[in-house]
């Protein structure tokens, strides 16, 4: 069980690599989200990402609990469901639009521009999550002023 929750919160080890486990975790969720989209059926997208919202905050307390860290580098999870948010609302493959919502989400993950910034304080599995899913939710504004501003 314990190897299972260390591979769900480091997304199978990838949150273990030294160089930038963030900005991995978010390359990973535009793959999965590519490979989905172009050569199966978006609709398993969406419910991957359910699957993960569900189960997220209580696997990610349980590995907190294993461990003496409160945000340990490794749970890239977080970044996976923070990058996913604007991902849902790309429907085709547009390079434009993944790179405005990879580099906004990295941009406030990164910079922790409010009220990212005080969701990161709370204590526990929220305060891992809830920062990236902010995020994820700013990214998601930018992509869509983005489709806006370009749609004319």
């Amino acid at each position: 069980m314990k190897f299972f929750i260390k591979c769900y919160v480091s997304v199978f080890g990838l949150g273990f690599i030294r160089f930038a486990p963030g900005t991995i975790g978010s390359l990973f969720a535009i793959l999965i989200w590519y490979i989905f989209n172009s050569f199966l059926n978006i609709l398993y997208f969406y419910l991957l990402f359910a699957l993960i919202f569900i189960t997220i905050f209580k696997i990610t307390k349980i590995y907190l609990s294993q461990t003496d860290s409160k945000d340990p580098s490794e749970v890239i999870i977080d970044e996976f469901i923070g990058q996913s948010i604007p991902l849902l609302f790309i429907y085709e493959l547009n390079i434009f639009e993944l790179i405005v919502a990879f580099s906004t989400f990295r941009l406030f993950d990164i910079f922790k521009i409010y009220p990212v910034n005080k969701a990161e304080k709370i204590k526990g599995e929220f305060g891992v999550i809830l920062d990236d899913i902010i995020a994820g939710i700013y990214s998601l504004i930018f992509v869509l002023l983005f489709r806006i501003i370009f749609s004319i």
